[in-house]
Parts: C-alpha cells; sequence; structure tokens
C-alpha cells in the first residue's frame, strides 16, 4: 500500500469515528489521529491552534458539546502532492457535519433544531498521523439556519450537495494522465484566467475555456449557488471582482496547497492571495479602501476537458472583520436580520 492510500484511509477512518463522538470520548479520538504537536489553522474565531490539547478544549469539546448527535458526512476525499512541496502528501475532505444544534456554539444561540454544516478540510499526515490541518467551516451559514442574517446573499442558500455523479470518494488509484489533465486545467484557470481581470476586464478572462456553459458553482454562505458562466458572472464575480480588482496570490505563500486526483481537484489560499477592498456592493459593504488578506479554498470536478462542478469555501466572517464588520459582536448585540 502507497502513502497516499495509506493517509486516505487513516483520515476516513477519523472521519467515521466523528460519529459515535461525545465530548467525553472526543478526547481518545484526537489522541489517536492527531500528533501531539499538530497545527490546525481553522476559520474565525477559531485560527490557529496548536498541539492537541489546545485543539481538543477549545475546538472539539465546545464544538460536540453544541452538536451531541453530530455525523461527519463525507462526500468528497482524494489526495495528492502540490508539486510546488513534492515532499508533502494532503488529504482533502468535505462534505457537512450533520447535528442537531442543543447547545450555544460559541455566541451563536443554539437552535434546538438539525443543522448542516459545510466544511472543507486539508490534512498532512506524518508518521501515520495528522500533523497540519487547514479547515474552512462555514459558520456565517450556522448562523443562518439558526435565523440570524448579516449579509445579503445575492444567489440562492442552499444546503450544499456533493458530486452530481457520487463518486467524489477516491479511495482507489486513478490514473497519471487523468490526474496530470485536471491539475493543469485547474492550474491554468486560476493563473491565466481569474488573475487576469485587472488586466483584461470581465467577460476576457476566457473562463467558458475552462468551465462548461451550465456549470454549477456552490458558493459560501453571504454568495450562494449559481448556475452557468452567466450566473456565475452575475452573482459572484463580478461584484467580487469589481470589489477586489487588484486581486493577487501572495508570492511564495507558506499556506498554498494545490493538487489532483483523477477528475478531482483542490486548492487551499490560506492567507494566501491579498486584494484591496475598492469597489462597492459586495456582502453589503461599500468600499473601505482596506488591504484584505483571504482564506480561500476550492474544489473542481472535470467532465472531459471542463470543469462542471466547483465547491468554493471562504472564510466570509473573517474577510468581514478585515472590513470592519464583527457578526459575533453583532449577533451579542443583537444587531442582525432574523428569520424566525
Amino acid at each position: 500500500m502507497n502513502k497516499k492510500h495509506q493517509n486516505k484511509i487513516i483520515v476516513n477512518n477519523f472521519n467515521k469515528e466523528i460519529y459515535e463522538a461525545t465530548s467525553s470520548t472526543i478526547g481518545n479520538i484526537v489522541k489517536e489521529y492527531y500528533h501531539e504537536d499538530v497545527n490546525w489553522y481553522g476559520p474565525q474565531p477559531f485560527n490557529n491552534l496548536n498541539g492537541r490539547d489546545e485543539l481538543l478544549n477549545k475546538f472539539w469539546k465546545p464544538f460536540l458539546s453544541a452538536f451531541p448527535d453530530l455525523q461527519k458526512d463525507v462526500s468528497m476525499h482524494f489526495a495528492g502532492k502540490d508539486p510546488s512541496q513534492p515532499e508533502n502528501d494532503w488529504v482533502v475532505t468535505s462534505g457537512n457535519y450533520v447535528g442537531t444544534f442543543e447547545n450555544d456554539w460559541i455566541c451563536i444561540p443554539a437552535s434546538k433544531g438539525p443543522i448542516w454544516i459545510r466544511y472543507i478540510e486539508f490534512n498532512r499526515l506524518v508518521d501515520k498521523k495528522i500533523k497540519e490541518t487547514f479547515t474552512i467551516i462555514d459558520i456565517l451559514d450556522v448562523m443562518r439556519q439558526a435565523g440570524f442574517i448579516f449579509v445579503p446573499s445575492l444567489a440562492p442558500e442552499i444546503v450544499i450537495p456533493g458530486p452530481a455523479t457520487n463518486d467524489g470518494v477516491l479511495m482507489g488509484e486513478y490514473d497519471e494522465k487523468e490526474t496530470n489533465k485536471t491539475f493543469q486545467i485547474m492550474y491554468d484557470m486560476v493563473y491565466k484566467g481569474l488573475y487576469s481581470f485587472e488586466d483584461v476586464g470581465m467577460g476576457k478572462m476566457g473562463m467558458e475555456k475552462y468551465f462548461s456553459k451550465d456549470f454549477i458553482w456552490y458558493g459560501p454562505c453571504g454568495i450562494g449557488t449559481t448556475r452557468g458562466i452567466k450566473g456565475f458572472e452575475k452573482y459572484h464575480q463580478n461584484p467580487f471582482l469589481k470589489a477586489v480588482p487588484d486581486r493577487k496570490g501572495i508570492d511564495n505563500a507558506k499556506h498554498r496547497i494545490y493538487f489532483a486526483e483523477g477528475k478531482y481537484s483542490a486548492l487551499i489560499e490560506w492567507d494566501g492571495f491579498v486584494a484591496t477592498h475598492t469597489g462597492p456592493d459586495w456582502l453589503g459593504a461599500p468600499a473601505t479602501g482596506k488591504r484584505l488578506v483571504m482564506r480561500d479554498s476550492d474544489i473542481y470536478r472535470r467532465e472531459g476537458d471542463k470543469f462542471v462542478e466547483n465547491w468554493c469555501y471562504m472564510d466570509v466572517i473573517d474577510v468581514l472583520l478585515q472590513m470592519g464588520v464583527d457578526v459575533f459582536e453583532r449577533l451579542k448585540n443583537k444587531r442582525y436580520f432574523t428569520i424566525r
């Protein structure tokens, strides 16, 4: 068994054990699967947690206390190496945590009802244990489902599904040529397409080279889900790139990971790209002129020569905080819209 396959099995076993975990038993699971000095990078307000004890006490115990029947549904799971970091093996997992919101979490009042918590997680293993994790959890959507709205989303907010083909959990071995093809399309789309906006403008980035005409884009809470290139441009790309037209990757960013396996590819830029907020009407906020450093991630599914589905994850709460909007403070002080 090669190392990549072994790592996928280890992380898959960890995901399954979350279903039976409680706030009193999660300590044994954390000890079994994480390195003692694990570095865990999560969304606001958790950010960087160092070591098993801090991860256990600041994230896992409160999380399982709030959602005591939590299960970790996995819709995509695959592995690979970033060509710029060939010494590192990564496993990416995405789906929804599903549970009943029984007790308050962070400062979010418990809804006492079922909830779907969207996540993506990149794990790097050393000696068969998780040494480093980058995860984006859509906490803004937890607030939305609990009845609290802070951002007027342009596109519909839905429970995000997995791949239409139901084949996103890749536990076997996959053709290297297919993997390389998927990676190259993703890489070209980012560096020859998206990052060309400031030079060529909307509609001239050649996105039709990389996406099918009716592809689905599953965005984070605050933005929503779109269909087709026109829908993607109208509800996400146009407002976003007009708000931050100089969006660029940070040269030699430490936490930028790109890889593919089979027809799936993934990327995460953790504080890996920067932009100046000079345009209005994005996330309901006027231009602030502030420099934003973002946590962003994507998974793509390819058919033929183009992507047909794209799952996008962003730490929107962290972006809003940099723009001067503290949603946790607003929640505590009852400054929100309610859908209850």
